[in-house]
């Protein structure tokens, strides 16, 4: 059996003393280490007097200190080593330890301090787990001045809180592993930065995320910002995929999405951001993929061919169809850069556009254009299914808010608009709305149906045709713009994609007249009779067509 160290008077001198159970120096007592001695204990490390370390004290049960530790200069070493896990009381804040290794026998024993602890020279993590415990210890943190070195071997990370002390502008600092780094730049920088990393932590709220939290703690400091490298386990993407891996912040309740000067690393598996100002530094921060997948369903009324219960893809076939987005001029005004090299699909009906809303009141007639948080153009195909630019999978929206309260509008080019009620974001990463379904369709109080039965169809609805101009509603502005065309030279009506060909067949004839005014008129029976270009005087009292998407139509209404 080793042999157990009890002191209780002045021992001086130790150059080596191996493989003890344990060691314990009583109040009143001096335990000294010379420079290059070393101390080996199998069991647990007690010191209620004052432990003088100029060597290295190896230690693989726990640590406490209740006494004084201290040393001559810079060289004295407590490496906790060994199997089993332990723990690390390190005393009074006065108390601290040069240097300080974690070198367990394996990657699952875990030493976990006990209350914060000042290293000064040197922290180095070889093998094994040290925790702050940070959910049930959230003030306990491992202290060290910012130009401290930290070493880590590969794959190893501290669980918890770190603070640097001595902080300084234009300097990157490690914190919980290598790749965990923060440099502040410009305006008065803070004394000191904390770092709470939690590796398999929960972020708040139940939201799409990596599984890994982080939180930030300054003291002082005005107006500067800061650059911060993010790391991450692959085991904790969940449902994200690291190409679309972005920042998220939590300001009153609600995560928002950091989406400038990013950087990311899949193959080290880090995300860098920069310029983070002062006050949004210290918020709760997590990583989670901002693409969601709209799984959209939505049919176009004008382009409607009840003998087979599809929308027809007469553009596509006449080669008709652009291949870059249509909706980057006025009334949409959407900059996006969507392109194609060919249409992907043979089932291709055209291009739309789908957008997501997020009023900060959460209710429906406040979703205007200016809550946008995400808008993305892709191709819907002829059995109503809006998909990306493979022409297969769903459309990927980038979103930059995550909560309740969200609104999915589709737009074309020539009918109106549609909204969907609301919609909460999910851990999962996706929105799901069927548009042919009236139930799934926000209407206004008071207005005519926000979408239009499809000819000869019962129980399927699609959006309603004939918004040429793009204001929201079907006027005879809209059927003007028509004849206009029609009335023209044959060479500008045959073989186009234009807006006046409302039911898409690649011709503006009288039958878009047609179908115009059965809108115009509220008359959704699916007849298909032509109308005459001067029909325009004689017609019966028109009852409009309105957008029931916020702040689309409102000059009609």
């Amino acid at each position: 059996m080793l042999p157990k160290i009890t002191t209780a008077i002045a021992v001086f001198g130790f150059l080596s003393l191996q493989g003890q159970a344990q060691l314990n120096v009583q109040s009143g007592a001096t335990f000294f280490m010379q420079a290059g001695a070393q101390v080996t204990v199998q069991g647990d490390v007690q010191n209620a007097g004052t432990l003088n370390n100029d060597g290295s004290l190896r230690v693989q049960g726990s640590y406490t200190n209740t006494g004084t530790y201290t040393g001559v200069g810079s060289t004295g070493a407590l490496e906790m080593y060994g199997t089993g896990n332990a723990t690390l009381a390190p005393g009074a804040a006065t108390n601290i330890i040069q240097n300080l290794i974690i070198n367990k026998a394996t990657a699952t024993d875990v030493v976990t301090l006990t209350a914060s602890t000042t290293v000064n020279t040197a922290f180095t993590l070889t093998q094994g787990v040290l925790t702050t415990n940070p959910t049930v210890t959230p003030a306990v943190a491992l202290v060290s001045p910012a130009t401290t070195p930290y070493t880590f071997a590969a794959g190893k990370e501290v669980v918890g809180s770190i603070r640097r002390t001595g902080w300084s502008n234009g300097a990157t600092r490690v914190f919980n592993q290598p790749n965990m780094l923060v440099t502040t730049n410009a305006g008065t920088a803070p004394t000191d930065l904390t770092v709470t990393m939690i590796p398999n932590g929960d972020p708040t709220q139940g939201e799409r995320e990596v599984k890994r939290k982080y939180t930030f703690a300054t003291t002082g400091g005005t107006g500067y910002t800061a650059n911060v490298r993010y790391p991450y386990a692959a085991s904790e993407l969940n449902t994200n995929t690291e190409p679309g891996l972005v920042p998220w912040t939590l300001v009153s309740a609600e995560w928002n999405a950091r989406t400038n000067a990013i950087t990311r690393d899949a193959g080290n598996d880090w995300v860098n951001i920069t310029t983070i100002p002062a006050a949004e530094l210290t918020q709760e921060w997590k990583l989670a993929d901002q693409n969601y997948a709209m799984n959209v369903t939505a049919y176009l009324r004008g382009n409607w061919n009840n003998a087979t219960t599809l929308m027809r893809n007469t553009l596509n076939t006449g080669n008709r169809i652009p291949l870059a987005q249509p909706y980057n001029a006025a009334p949409f005004n959407y900059a996006g850069t969507e392109a194609v090299g060919s249409i992907p699909n043979a089932n291709v009906v055209d291009w739309v556009l789908v957008e997501l809303r997020k009023p900060a009141s959460g209710l429906p007639a406040d979703a205007v254009i200016g809550t946008l948080i995400g808008r993305k153009a892709g191709f819907l195909l002829t059995n109503g299914t809006v998909v990306d630019l493979d022409g297969v999978t769903p459309l990927s929206l980038p979103i930059n808010k995550q909560g309740t309260g969200n609104f999915i509008v589709v737009r074309h080019r020539n009918h109106v608009s549609a909204m969907s009620f609301a919609k909460a974001s999910n851990a999962t990463g996706d929105f799901t709305n069927n548009f042919s379904s009236l139930a799934n369709v926000y209407q206004k109080p008071a207005v005519s149906l926000p979408v239009a039965l499809l000819p000869g169809n019962a129980t399927l609805y699609g959006l309603w045709q004939g918004d040429t101009n793009g204001n929201g509603a079907v006027t005879a502005a809209d059927i003007s713009l028509i004849n206009t065309v029609f009335i023209g030279p044959a060479a500008g009506n045959t073989n186009v994609y234009n807006v006046r060909d409302i039911n898409m067949d690649r011709n503006v004839t009288s039958a878009d007249i047609s179908l115009s005014n059965s809108a115009f008129l509220g008359a959704v029976n699916g007849s298909s009779s032509k109308i005459a270009i001067g029909a325009l005087q004689s017609a019966p009292e028109r009852k409009p067509v309105i957008s029931h998407v916020p702040d689309e139509g409102n000059e009609i209404e």
